[in-house]
């Protein structure tokens, strides 16, 4: 087995020279940079269906660990996510959990922009941790004029 490599074209050779773009993807992904605009990934959909298979099955083995031996997980979790240091064990269980059930349901649905949203606002809630004064600060009430903000629903 070989190790699958990741090749770049400009945008345009696509256009211009779509043989040899295609024949890069038969080997690996091809990463096609675009100027001004986020670059875009060409796969082959076999290519795709398996990592899609194998994340979800990474998911499924992790939600298991997580629920009979946490501590192992939450120590490679801790490996992963080094700031995971600055929250208090409550916090870090909560993560665990959400973290794993949230691998899973990403895997379910083939969108896993949901896991980065909640590994960025765990790190958001370490970084606030992680400095006492700001901590101290975000715990005042506020001192606002206007109409209360009703709480978010669901």
């Amino acid at each position: 087995m070989t190790d699958m490599r990741v090749t770049e074209h400009p945008f345009s050779d696509l256009l211009r020279r779509p043989k040899a773009v295609t024949d890069d993807v038969e080997e690996g992904d091809v990463l096609l940079r675009r100027r001004d605009e986020p670059d875009l990934r060409l796969s082959r959909a076999d290519r795709e269906v398996h990592r899609a298979e194998a994340f979800a099955a990474l998911g499924r083995a992790m939600r298991h660990l997580a629920m009979h031996n946490p501590a192992a997980l939450g120590e490679a979790l801790a490996d992963a996510f080094p700031w995971l240091e600055f929250l208090p064990a409550t916090d870090r269980r909560l993560f665990l959990d959400e973290f794993t059930r949230v691998v899973t349901a990403v895997a379910a649905i083939d969108n896993y922009e949901p896991l980065t949203q909640v590994v960025r606002e765990w790190r958001a809630t370490a970084e606030v941790h992680s400095d006492p004064k700001l901590a101290r600060r975000l715990r005042k009430p506020l001192d606002a004029s206007g109409e209360p903000v009703a709480l978010p629903a669901g």
